[in-house]
């Protein structure tokens, strides 16, 4: 009996031992050449810095992909090796782009403090008569494991000042989430919150600013603070119709719903995803409901950009523009924007072409 006990002891520390050694080891991030944030020269234009960074940011990507695709490479394979309890790893942890993104962010070479939007947003006066309009707001610039979205932070904070004066919304009937704030709990801890409060005939704002993506039955999604664009699931993402199925749910007469993101993983014309040779993401077109209308900032085929010269992203900045303009239906507000919004991504090259597009009733008026 003393004999059989000691052999299987034997055999279960083997087996233990044997596991412990094929543990898959971490693949460790490959080193990359260092790129020094490029500084505007005090004759240099806006336009011609811009220009500048924009063509070392596409000679970058040109240079670091193969780097990338073999990094991915051998991430897959550790991962398809994993034991019982070991953790994926993401294969696209390697981001080259962040030194050349900074430089836009340089407050002293770019940011305008009296900027047009910033002007029109003071000379308006805040209401609050009856307190019947909601607004839930995401915004995420620097997320924890993927490419900064250029400028979200302050788009967000400009949007939220914005829809506060002009559409009647005081400060308890607002959640704004920003960067770490906006992990996948916290938004749905927060907008379960919120729209328990909500009443009816109540008129509820849903905007989002960041990555966006789709998964493989081409449904749109969009990524927290905290996901991992690889692995596009429940843990990692959030289904932007269960969101909206939430809206829907509630006592809310009608959600207006803004998202700048592109759902095809393409932001400022940088696939989130690394080290693939086309990234193949085909979203597939929301239907909508007559208490909810949408207006996303680029269609299933375009890239979400940013708007270089006033430093916020493309689509909000005109967003913005004509909420602070005048009050209009959501209609009127769709044909307004989109052929700037086309004209100036354009001018960024073929890759970088947005559009918007609307799902909804053109004669709803925006502004409550």
């Amino acid at each position: 009996m003393k004999l059989i006990t000691y052999l299987l002891t034997t055999m279960l520390i083997s087996a233990v031992t044997l596991q412990a050694t094929q543990k898959s080891e971490l693949v460790p991030l490959p080193k990359l050449t260092v790129v020094e944030k490029p500084v505007r020269g005090d004759s240099e234009s806006k336009e011609a810095f811009i220009k500048r960074v924009q063509l070392l940011h596409t000679e970058r990507i040109k240079a670091v992909f193969p780097i990338q695709k073999a990094f991915r490479l051998a991430v897959e394979d550790r991962n398809k090796r994993l034991l019982r309890g070991e953790k994926k790893q993401s294969p696209s942890l390697v981001d080259p782009y962040d030194p050349l993104f900074l430089a836009y962010k340089d407050v002293h070479s770019l940011r305008d403090v009296n900027g047009d939007l910033s002007t029109l947003l003071a000379s308006k006066q805040k209401k609050f008569q009856d307190g019947k309009a909601w607004l839930f707001l995401i915004a995420i610039e620097d997320y924890q494991y993927t490419d900064t979205v250029l400028f979200a932070r302050r788009t967000g904070e400009i949007v939220k000042s914005t829809f506060q004066k002009k559409l009647d919304i005081p400060d308890r009937n607002i959640v704004a989430l920003y960067n770490q704030e906006a992990t996948i709990k916290n938004i749905s801890t927060q907008l379960r919150q919120l729209l328990r409060r909500v009443q009816r005939n109540d008129v509820v704002y849903f905007y989002y600013c960041g990555h966006g993506l789709s998964n493989i039955s081409g449904e749109q999604l969009i990524l927290p603070y905290d996901g991992m664009p690889d692995f596009a699931d429940s843990k990692n993402s959030l289904k932007i119709e269960r969101l909206y199925n939430k809206f829907l749910n509630s006592k809310a007469l009608r959600t207006f719903a803004f998202v700048d993101a592109s759902f095809n993983g393409i932001t400022d014309g940088v696939p989130i995803i690394k080290g693939l040779e086309k990234l193949n993401m085909r979203p597939r077109a929301e239907g909508y409901h007559k208490r909810l209308n949408i207006l996303n900032s680029a269609r299933a085929q375009d890239s979400a950009n940013a708007y270089y010269a006033k430093e916020y992203r493309l689509f909000s900045y005109f967003l913005t523009k004509e909420v602070l303009s005048k009050p209009q239906s959501a209609g009127e507000l769709f044909d307004n924007i989109r052929t700037k919004i086309r004209k100036i991504s354009s001018e960024y090259g073929e890759a970088n072409l947005q559009e918007p597009e609307f799902f909804g009733y053109r004669e709803l008026t925006i502004q409550n």
